[in-house]
């Protein structure tokens, strides 16, 4: 098994490799972008909506949120199809050597969140709760890179919104490419040994609904942290260091007395105050 390195290692080798191709961006600005974009798209008041007991809450947020991000500032996708399509997003590699992944989110759909649902036992035909998926607002997707930024360094970059056929906005995010060998790819041996390396514990799997995730659905108790989708695809080996680096997981933020199922964070995980 190919171990990853200390999780601190990758953050600097990836700005290093940016800057030495030629990337633009200040990657020191990656989280102070996700963070306006957050503030203005999630407005005022509580901006979590983690639980059944907040439904009426987050559908209500969800019409206000489409409107703000429509008014975003606008992004420039590149001018040619896709490199791929995925669930959440169409994706370019730009650059050649590739030097930036661009990322746009597919219309209307802005990723996913693990939620607590309640649902229907149809063997004891009893209510009860479990985490199930759901379509994540605007703010929630956001907020999916302020933490994937904040906890792994992470430099994901926030362009902007594109307008789509239905009216909806697009919203846009571009990360820097990292080579990896090909012949080495992450294993799902090297996913876990990255994740219990952050303190992160996996989820019984009796408390998630979905079958697809049950074995890479982890745990933070330190700072109410729930992490999902963490398939060794969504991870890419750094090719000088071999160091793992998550490039598109789903994040969720459990704020405290909001989940039945979890364990309360000891200290709830906060946005920085300086990104």
């Amino acid at each position: 098994m190919s171990m990853p390195l200390d999780p601190s290692l990758h953050s600097s080798d990836l700005k290093t490799d940016a800057n030495s191709n030629g990337h633009s961006e200040n990657l020191q600005r990656t989280g102070e972008s996700l963070r306006t974009a957050w503030d203005t798209i999630s407005g005022d008041g509580d901006p979590f909506y983690f639980g059944p007991e907040r439904q009426g809450a987050r559908i209500a947020a969800r019409e206000i949120e489409l409107q703000r991000a429509c008014q975003e500032p606008l992004s420039e996708a590149p001018d040619r199809s896709p490199n791929f399509t995925g669930g959440e997003h169409e994706v370019w590699v730009v650059g050649d050597p590739a030097t930036e992944v661009f990322k746009k989110t597919q219309e209307a759909i802005y990723g996913q969140f693990l939620d607590e649902k309640v649902l229907l036992n149809p063997r004891t035909f009893q209510n009860h709760r479990q985490l199930a998926l759901r379509p994540a607002l605007p703010s929630e997707y956001l907020l999916r890179w302020l933490i994937l930024y904040d906890l792994f360094k992470l430099p994901t970059f926030y362009r902007g919104q594109l307008p789509g056929t239905s009216g909806d906005a697009c919203l846009t995010v571009a990360q820097p490419y990292i080579d990896q060998d090909e012949n080495d790819p992450p294993t799902l041996e090297d996913v876990t040994a990255f994740m219990e390396a952050y303190d992160f514990v996996k989820v019984p799997t009796e408390k998630i609904a979905v079958p697809e995730i049950q074995n890479v659905t982890w745990y933070r108790q330190r700072d109410g942290i729930l992490i999902t989708d963490a398939f060794p695809r969504n991870f890419r080996k750094h090719a000088g260091t071999h160091a793992l680096v998550p490039i598109d997981l789903v994040v969720s933020l459990v704020p405290l007395g909001s989940s039945k199922l979890l364990p309360p964070a000891d200290e709830p995980w906060t946005l920085p105050s300086s990104c």
